[in-house]
């Protein structure tokens, strides 16, 4: 049984099967019958999303709509959306909706333009009437997205209540937990978010939970590379320097590449810098999302290519440069910046990073550590909001990414250190 889920698994990751989940997922709510030509379009308008090629994407879009499919106005609508023409992206979208009413990915697109353009209560309309027609649970995260103080959370909890009544008793599937619990927590409902975790842990003793949760793109250092080649484009377009912290430096330093098992690239940029600024930046950009802001010190943007970046603000003072986020400050002493030529390009890195990588991650720095998590074995760090540490916690040991033993023994014992969050909570060790 064991082989039979690993070679699902692989088959699951490979180019081909992803190639054709992405296709399958695209054309899920579209009315039209297609053949081998019209897929082979979609296929290189996916791919052409992908490189941010965006007149070999009109190019498509137009053969689609010429050729009677509709789909067409979809990848047009996400080319202009990702050059911010976001009015005439919705135009495109509307097209589609009037025939594919039921498009998840449309709808999902169409509602962040509306937030954008300040009509909250016209997306949170077009997401509740996709529920009632498509059972894609994505569309839960961009509901809790729209979560933005406590009475907005009450209607999200209502409406969760209505299609999951017994969510406190039977666990639904753990991304349905993730968007409960990140929709209490933007209602500033840390308690619940919190009380959620510790239930659902409680239930997954006796109750197997369910994942299911979509493949991420698949990872490679050359999509990595241009990611973060594009981020530097358009960062020195701006005037705005930046430089490479955390586990991308560590990898800079110590790998000469970044790392593969870290998914994300971490940078920092300076306090005279907004979040909302940097936004309008790669909103600009043709190549890069937004994703929700969830801490006023965190940018997340996410490449076409799938690769993830968190830019973090870093505040200086005499004798401290810092950076945070929710639950977590990162101390390190105040550092110089110089140019270092890493994957082809010249980035900003800290002069003594001998001193910031001991800082970050202890004096054995050198030495590849399996077990090594950030949140817990982190030299420089300090804990703001134990809340905040023991929902991540809880997250980590009920996601669907494997831990190993020693990962889940030290989580568990973290978190019984903080006595008032784990009484209730029967303990595996």
């Amino acid at each position: 049984m064991k082989s039979l889920k690993k070679l699902a698994n692989s088959c699951k990751k490979s180019d081909l099967v992803q190639t054709w989940l992405h296709i399958r997922r695209n054309t899920a709510g579209t009315k039209e019958k297609r053949g081998l030509k019209q897929y082979y379009l979609i296929h290189q308008a996916i791919q052409a999303i992908s490189e941010a090629n965006h007149p070999r994407i009109e190019d498509l879009s137009m053969k689609l709509i010429e050729g009677g499919d509709s789909i067409g106005y979809f990848y047009y609508a996400q080319s202009l959306a990702l050059q911010n023409k976001i009015v005439d992206a919705a135009k495109q979208l509307n097209i589609f909706l009037k025939n594919n009413p039921y498009h998840a990915d449309a709808t999902y697109l169409l509602a962040d333009i509306e937030v954008r353009q300040n009509n909250k209560q016209h997306a949170l309309n077009l997401l509740e009437h996709l529920l009632q027609h498509n059972t894609r649970r994505k569309t839960w995260q961009h509901l809790s997205n729209l979560v933005e103080n406590s009475e907005d959370f009450l209607q999200y909890l209502q409406l969760f209540n209505t299609y999951y009544p017994n969510y406190q008793s039977k666990p639904p599937r753990y991304d349905l937990i993730c968007h409960l619990s990140n929709a209490a927590l933007r209602g500033e409902q840390q308690g619940f978010a919190l009380n959620l975790w510790r239930e659902q842990y409680q239930l997954a003793q006796s109750q197997k939970l369910k994942h299911n949760l979509a493949t991420p793109p698949k990872y490679t250092d050359e999509k990595a590379a241009k990611a973060l080649s594009d981020l530097k484009k358009y960062l020195d377009k701006a005037q705005i320097p930046f430089f490479l912290i955390s586990g991308t430096l560590l990898g800079c330093i110590r790998e000469n590449k970044l790392l593969g098992h870290d998914k994300d690239i971490d940078i920092g940029v300076w306090e005279d810098q907004t979040l909302e600024n940097l936004q309008d930046i790669f909103r600009k950009s043709g190549c890069f999302y937004t994703l929700p802001i969830y801490s006023p010190d965190i940018l997340v943007v996410r490449h076409v290519n799938g690769i993830t970046i968190d830019i973090f603000i870093h505040y200086r003072e005499q004798n401290d440069y810092w950076h945070a986020g929710k639950k977590t400050k990162w101390h390190n002493t105040p550092f110089e910046l110089i140019q270092y030529i890493f994957l082809g390009e010249t980035y900003l890195i800290p002069r003594n990073y001998d001193l910031y990588l001991r800082e970050n991650y202890g004096d054995d720095w050198q030495t590849p550590k399996i077990n090594f998590d950030s949140m817990l074995d982190t030299p420089n760090i300090e804990i703001i909001s134990n809340i905040h540490l023991s929902i991540y916690l809880y997250k980590r040991l009920m996601s669907p990414k494997s831990i190993n033993n020693e990962i889940k023994h030290k989580i568990i014992r973290k978190l019984k250190t903080n006595k008032d969050f784990f009484l209730k909570v029967r303990s595996q060790c």
